[in-house]
């Protein structure tokens, strides 16, 4: 996959996972990005932190995600990816300058939500809840995570939440 849409697809899950916190929006009961996360994981993760706190809220948020759409072999989402791409993104966060980035995403509400909008391009999604966006390969398209930034962006905007997610085809 393209680095820049795997960079993309990263940025998407960290705003949406900072977004779905206890301290914004509260579809997850986690607070890994809260002040008091850093706090308690600093001492222990004093050179990794940030990737504590990505991983954390990661696993809260893939709970939910997996709750809602079910788990199965050929069901993806934005935090359950195929394990190709999941490898890719982790390699993206062992470079500081995509870390400083991405900090700079999270520093507040207003800046995730601006991210997300902007990335979507677009305003004008109905649906909620979980939301079939189509076939596994469609993984690989900027225009699909575009359509995937505009449904978490409309989602929280509207005070819904909604669970967009990939399958291969049967």
């Amino acid at each position: 996959m393209d680095k820049t849409l795997l960079t993309d697809i990263a940025r998407i899950r960290l705003c949406v996972g900072f977004l779905g916190e206890a301290e914004q929006y509260a579809w997850w009961p986690s607070s890994f990005f809260s002040s008091a996360g850093t706090a308690f994981l600093s001492p222990v993760f004093s050179k990794t932190c940030f990737s504590a706190q990505y991983y954390g809220v990661k696993e809260a948020a893939t709970i939910v995600h997996d709750e809602h759409i079910g788990t199965g072999k050929g069901v993806f989402h934005l935090f359950r990816l195929p394990e190709t791409q999941e490898i890719e993104i982790h390699n993206l966060f062992g470079n500081l300058e995509t870390i400083s980035h991405a900090q700079q995403i999270i520093s507040d509400k207003s800046k995730a939500q601006e991210y997300l909008q902007e990335y979507a391009k677009e305003s004008d999604v109905k649906e909620f809840g979980p939301v079939h966006i189509g076939d596994a390969i469609k993984i690989s398209k900027k225009s699909i995570w575009q359509k995937i930034a505009l449904y978490y962006a409309k989602a929280f905007k509207d005070g819904n939440k909604s669970f967009p997610y990939f399958s291969t085809a049967i």
